[in-house]
């Protein structure tokens, strides 16, 4: 191939190394990419889908707790205890995973109970 036999064998090192390379970077790219289907473990801001798997519940349930909470605030004038976080944007509601976690240990902590068929909480 070439005249030289350095620079054939420096071609071939050359090679596997980009191969080897990629390989890695690959790798590297692979493992900071968040992966929502594994139950949004990696995000930190879910929509409500994410949140619903990461809850184990249907997001209807999500909805209803959430409106309930809003019933019982605009009916006494105050809810006692953390309120389901969320925050919206262009009509789409979206939850900080951290502040999901702190209502998560007040509400069992409490033993808060929720009647979503029947729209109070306890």
């Amino acid at each position: 191939m070439f005249k030289n036999p350095g620079a054939s064998l420096a071609i071939i090192f050359l090679g596997i190394a980009i191969m080897v390379s990629g390989y890695y970077i690959g790798n590297g790219l692979k493992a900071e990419t968040p992966n929502i289907e594994s139950g949004a473990k990696d995000l930190k801001v879910l929509n409500i889908q994410e949140v619903a798997t990461y809850l184990n519940m249907p997001e209807s349930e999500i909805r209803k707790i959430i409106q309930i909470e809003k019933n019982t605030l605009e009916k006494r004038g105050s809810f006692s205890g953390k309120m389901f976080p969320y925050f919206v944007i262009d009509d789409t509601k979206y939850f900080y995973k951290e502040e999901i976690e702190e209502w998560l240990k007040e509400t069992s902590s409490n033993r808060r109970e929720y009647n979503t068929s029947a729209g109070y909480v306890n």
